[in-house]
């Protein structure tokens, strides 16, 4: 099957482990016509910079009073007439490392705060990350043993089980990885890369159609050629096609991922095969030759020999 990007890369794709941080600057100002009172604001984004809605900043006062601020949708938040006194202060949002700090507000002026909030690690993270170690050192039997552990603590999160998927197939318990990646995909039926990874996990059982539709899917979602993923998904696509007997299917996945990668020895060679069997020799041997040139040493510039000698064998003549 094709493995898109491996299990290591997947793993820090989608559980990787960050360190709660935070960044507060504290910019005094003068505010006219606030004397007894304090104004609080600022902004709240994420560890990329993107700015967080719906951020909570509870504050509460040495007497227990509390006060509660939201942010807005571009991660700003600000509140007037504030006492004067110091604050115990919790910035929380769900999925996220939450803050506490302390900070003090003076009369007249203008506080103004800038905070960064992490991804929380999801739980099961540490049996994710030894698994991730252990399937990267070769020892499959112990990356799917984590990996089954990390499931059980996250049984929801699609990226466990593509990668407990792999740890199977690396095992042979292909019924076993096809399952992973079929509940990973209805966790995820978005995901471009879950679905090419269950179409290719259906290549590999011989399950055509089910691979075709995984395949298709994925596209649907992510058709830029560019992408790497994608591209290696339409020359899968072609070969299932051919495989089906969808010539024409077939050559429009091979033709798409040739005008990314002109030279690319799989689509062409592929591109070959379809011409070969709807009956056109001279073109099916000219496409061999060019994949037997450019990628020498390749299994596809072998198979391509195979079709080369065959084709210019001498035909009976009776």
């Amino acid at each position: 099957m094709i493995d898109f990007g491996r299990c290591a890369s997947i793993g820090r794709a989608g559980l990787a482990l960050v360190a709660m941080g935070a960044a507060c600057l504290a910019v005094p100002v003068v505010a006219a016509g606030q004397l007894e009172l304090a104004v609080m604001q600022g902004t709240v984004r994420d560890d990329a910079g993107r700015p967080l809605e719906g951020v909570t900043f509870r504050m509460r006062d040495g007497r227990g009073r509390e006060t509660t601020i939201k942010s807005d949708k571009n991660g700003k938040f600000y509140r007037r007439g504030l006492q004067a006194v110091e604050y115990e202060l919790v910035v929380e949002k769900e999925g996220y490392q939450p803050i506490n700090d302390k900070f003090k507000l003076n009369a007249g002026t203008d506080r103004r705060f800038d905070f960064k909030l992490v991804k929380a690690a999801p739980e099961g993270a540490g049996d994710f990350a030894k698994g991730v170690e252990a399937y990267n050192r070769g020892d499959h039997q112990a990356a799917a043993q984590a990996f089954e552990a990390a499931v059980q603590k996250a049984p929801d999160l699609p990226e466990v089980r593509v990668n407990l998927a792999l740890a199977y197939f690396r095992l042979q318990r292909t019924a076993d990885a096809i399952a992973q990646l079929e509940k990973a995909a209805a966790l995820a039926p978005d995901s471009p890369r879950v679905l090419f990874q269950l179409g290719g996990a259906y290549v590999e059982m011989q399950a055509l159609d089910k691979a075709a539709t995984a395949f298709e899917k994925g596209l649907a979602k992510q058709s830029d050629p560019n992408d790497p993923l994608v591209w290696e998904a339409t020359v899968t696509l072609g070969a299932v096609y051919f495989a089906k007997g969808d010539n024409d299917k077939a050559m429009a996945q091979f033709e798409r991922a040739l005008a990314v990668k002109p030279d690319a020895a799989a689509p062409k060679l592929g591109l070959g095969k379809v011409h070969f069997s709807k009956g056109d020799v001279a073109k099916a041997l000219q496409l061999f030759q060019q994949v037997a040139a450019s990628a020498p040493g390749t299994p596809e510039a072998a198979e391509a020999e195979v079709f080369i000698k065959e084709l210019k064998k001498p035909q009976d003549l009776f």
